[in-house]
């Protein structure tokens, strides 16, 4: 073997080790540390998250999909994997659907925590081709206040109940109700 050839096979096996540590090792919701599992069902799985400020989560998939609700303001860099980045500003309370099966890295670019509750829909293939058929609620709003249905989606509707001092909600507008 000439000496170039030797010398260019010692430089690929030196820098396979270098290679290798630049790609981002992907691991599952449930093994990403800023994702703190606060309850799971046949139905659900729900993560307290906090992303502390300038700091990311590793790469993290998600197979499901879900729904999460932004717990004070945040300013995200949302990096998809195979995707450009994407800089998201979120308010106190948004809340959004998002189709899984994809893996990304949340960057807080804030100086605040980043936190929000992600609720991950387990039945989500089930959800996709059932009929959305929600009970009228007519005789059933708080007494003093009002409900907005923020969206519908896939067998789940996410509602925002705004009450007024003193109001009175019925029961069943409190239910979690997944068709």
């Amino acid at each position: 073997m000439s000496s170039f050839a030797t010398t260019r096979t010692l430089f690929f096996f030196l820098l396979i080790p270098f290679l290798t540590a630049q790609t981002a090792t992907e691991v599952e919701i449930t093994a990403e540390p800023s994702h703190h599992l606060a309850l799971e069902n046949e139905y659900v799985r729900v993560f307290k998250v906090e992303v502390p400020a300038h700091a990311a989560t590793l790469m993290h998939r998600h197979r499901h999909d879900y729904v999460y609700v932004t717990l004070g303001d945040a300013h995200l860099s949302n990096e998809v994997e195979g995707k450009p980045p994407v800089e998201v500003k979120l308010a106190d309370g948004d809340t959004r659907f998002v189709p899984g099966d994809f893996a990304h890295v949340a960057r807080n670019l804030s100086d605040q925590p980043f936190r929000n509750v992600t609720i991950e829909l387990l039945q989500d293939e089930k959800l996709r081709h059932a009929d959305s058929h929600w009970p009228e609620e007519a005789g059933k709003r708080p007494s003093r206040g009002r409900i907005k249905t923020l969206f519908v989606k896939d067998g789940v509707r996410v509602s925002e109940t705004t009450l007024e001092p003193g109001a009175v909600v019925p029961v069943i507008i409190t239910t979690v109700r997944i068709c």
